[in-house]
């Protein structure tokens, strides 16, 4: 199978700068254009995976429980557009955790590589941070940097960077 791996916060829905922390269902938003964009990527044939760093967990901002009301209320939300999000993998660690699945560890997207028998080769991995940059290329993945929460980000290693989740989904779509 090929895949994509979407960060969640700053990429789906608004992260940091705006919101620290998505620690609660009101603070979720999502980004303009995602429901464009999943539309699109649902037809492409990918599977599709959401990776997150949860940082919040670790501080006790939110407990697990309130994470998986979180997802699950943007699971809803992003329905609409027909994607099937196969699973959630998330990293519950703070950052400064000897953790292995942090990302840019490239853990996260190996267990889902496992579990799902996934060509990491022919897969990608898309969030708006060099940290999401850097698993992809750790796991072996192409990669997309999205300016959706920082229109400054760099990440010269990035396969490509695209301002926004739509301009990423239809580079995936023409390579």
């Amino acid at each position: 199978m090929r895949a994509v791996f979407l960060d969640r916060d700053g990429t789906i829905n608004v992260g940091i700068p705006r919101i620290e922390r998505v620690d609660s269902i009101e603070k979720v938003e999502l980004l303009p254009g995602v429901q464009t964009a999943l539309e699109q990527l649902a037809k492409l044939g990918y599977g599709v995976f959401f990776v997150t760093n949860q940082a919040g967990i670790a501080e006790g901002r939110l407990t697990p429980a309130d994470f998986e009301a979180i997802n699950n209320h943007i699971l809803e939300l992003i329905a609409a557009s027909g994607i099937r999000v196969l699973k959630t993998y998330l990293c519950p660690h703070g950052e400064g955790s000897d953790c292995d699945c942090r990302k840019p560890k490239p853990k996260l997207l190996q267990d889902a590589a496992k579990e799902f028998d996934i060509d990491l080769a022919s897969s990608w991995m898309v969030g708006d941070r060099p940290s999401d940059v850097m698993t992809g290329v750790n796991a072996g993945t192409k990669t997309i940097l999205v300016r959706s929460g920082d229109p400054t980000a760099e990440a010269p290693e990035a396969t490509f960077v695209a301002n926004t989740l739509l301009d990423a989904i239809r580079y995936i779509a023409n390579h």
